[in-house]
């Protein structure tokens, strides 16, 4: 499987639970122009009933070379569901892995719906070990269930199927969702998704990457108009 295979399989997945309505994005940022041609990006947005965005990207750099992949499932802001998010970045003989949910609320009974089924899931794995140290703005959504690091490229079919498993689990979790009316709990979820959204602007170092082929313009408008 590669990674446009990937990145379908996961949507064709998510089309099961929920509705989802493709959302048109400008072509100079769906596709954008890179300085002599060296990356090849793609860019997609939609949105259903609980969610108000799923962004999904590839690209592909020619040198050096590496195939990227990301999902990020952002629920409406009436809805306790945390962001699932999905990183896989190939290179020549390595992968970069960051699967997640991030959570908005860390009480018991929360964790024991949203992230201890995925934990469970996580053991069936061989571990997925790395020296990596976590970006330290990360930190705050890290939980048992997290996989973050460097790993050899013989890990990509187990990291495609731990990805495939969580969403398969998030996802029927999603289905029985119903939108909260707890103004505490909807104004905590509104300070979580807002901080999250900032991270992703900000901290994210992929921006920066993107800026050095497209521009800074370009890769600006992207993060704050179609990833976030």
């Amino acid at each position: 499987m590669n990674q446009d295979e990937r990145l379908n399989e996961i949507i064709r997945r998510t089309a099961l639970h929920e509705s989802l309505a493709e959302i048109t994005i400008p072509t100079e940022l769906a596709e954008p122009s890179s300085f002599l041609k060296v990356l090849k990006a793609r860019q997609y947005n939609w949105e259903s009933e609980r969610f108000r965005k799923v962004f999904g990207m590839r690209f592909s750099v020619k040198l050096p070379p590496i195939q990227q992949l990301n999902c990020i499932f952002y629920p409406r802001p009436d809805y306790s569901m945390p962001v699932f998010i999905f990183f896989c970045m190939l290179t020549k003989r390595k992968l970069i892995a960051h699967l997640n949910v991030n959570c908005p609320f860390d009480d018991v009974n929360y964790k024991r719906r949203w992230v201890d089924p995925l934990a469970d899931i996580l053991q069936r794995f061989t571990p997925f070990d790395s020296d990596d140290r976590y970006p330290e703005w990360m930190k705050k959504y890290r939980n048992e269930s997290t996989i973050y690091g460097l790993f050899s490229r013989d890990r990509l079919d187990d990291i495609s199927e731990c990805c495939f498993a969580y969403l398969d689990y998030y996802l029927e979790q999603v289905k029985a969702e119903q939108p909260e009316s707890d103004p505490d709990r909807l104004a905590q979820i509104a300070a979580f998704q807002d901080r999250w959204v900032d991270d992703i602007r900000t901290q994210d170092k992929a921006q920066g990457m993107m800026a050095k082929m497209i521009g800074a313009k370009t890769a600006r408008r992207i993060f704050y108009e179609v990833t976030t």
